[in-house]
């Protein structure tokens, strides 16, 4: 079987698993298989990462920022400063965004409300994008 046939379209690393189910649900209604890991086993070397990613192989990575941010920020620019995860489109969400870009500065992030279904359907779209052209949309959230 080919590499693209087995490829995993998008992989979510978050640290609240009742959104990982919500937005693997919302992608599965989509067509669009998923792979978890939540971001304490990624941090902590619980999950073996490169192991995780040679077979999954996502195209979209689904990374959430939770508090406290500048930490979470800092481990994700790690990540993002390897090889194997710098080639890869990021889509990042977190559950304050005015909080998070105090902290580290504006940030292209969707903020997510969970529970609110427009957040999820907001990710959705961003991935359906991410896939069709490699990039994640730009969002300007108005907040009234």
């Amino acid at each position: 079987m080919s590499q693209l046939m087995t490829r995993t379209p998008v992989a979510i690393f978050n640290s609240r698993t009742e959104f990982m189910d919500s937005l693997c649900e919302a992608l599965d209604r989509e067509g669009l298989p998923t792979a978890t890991a939540l971001l304490a086993e990624i941090q902590d070397g619980t999950l073996d990462l490169p192991a995780f990613l040679k077979t999954h192989d996502p195209r979209v990575i689904v990374y959430d920022l939770p508090y406290p941010f500048e930490r979470h920020w800092n481990f994700l620019r790690l990540l993002h400063q390897t090889d194997s995860l710098r080639k890869r489109t990021w889509i990042l969400t977190t559950t304050d965004k005015k909080a998070l870009d105090a902290a580290v500065g504006a940030s292209g992030v969707i903020e997510i409300v969970f529970g609110e279904p427009y957040s999820v359907g907001e990710v959705v779209d961003a991935v359906r994008h991410a896939l069709l052209d490699g990039r994640p949309p730009r969002f300007e959230r108005r907040r009234g």
